[in-house]
């Protein structure tokens, strides 16, 4: 599990992953996250994709779609880009985030904000 670094109000956390060797690495688990509503993703080679726990399992079927922010249209993916933002909104127990290919995902960030009390 990794380990965030939160904001002084506890309003903001931010998790920097150890880098990926192999496909299906693990570079982000969070621990409970409930409070946290707006999320932001990236990284700076290799590509990630992102699963949610829903405080029973993790869903593993398919990875959760992301927001392509520096698109010029709106656009939805499964597995990020290397330089780019990604952004996904929701309430979930968990995220882990796992490299997406044999490429080594490198200095993945994943940020966490409240927008709504709760």
């Amino acid at each position: 599990m990794s380990v965030g670094t939160s904001s002084p109000e506890g309003r903001h956390v931010v998790w920097a992953g150890d880098d990926g060797t192999n496909d299906n690495d693990i570079i982000i688990e969070t621990n409970d996250i409930s409070r946290y509503d707006t999320f932001m993703l990236s990284n700076k080679a290799g590509a990630v994709d992102v699963e949610i726990h829903d405080g029973t399992q993790w869903l593993t079927t398919a990875p959760l779609s992301l927001t392509d922010l520096g698109a010029t249209s709106l656009n939805f993916v499964i597995v990020t880009s290397a330089l780019r933002q990604f952004g996904f909104k929701g309430n979930y127990n968990k995220i882990r985030v796992r490299q997406n290919g044999v490429t080594a995902a490198t200095r993945v960030v994943l940020r966490a904000s409240v927008t709504a009390e709760r």
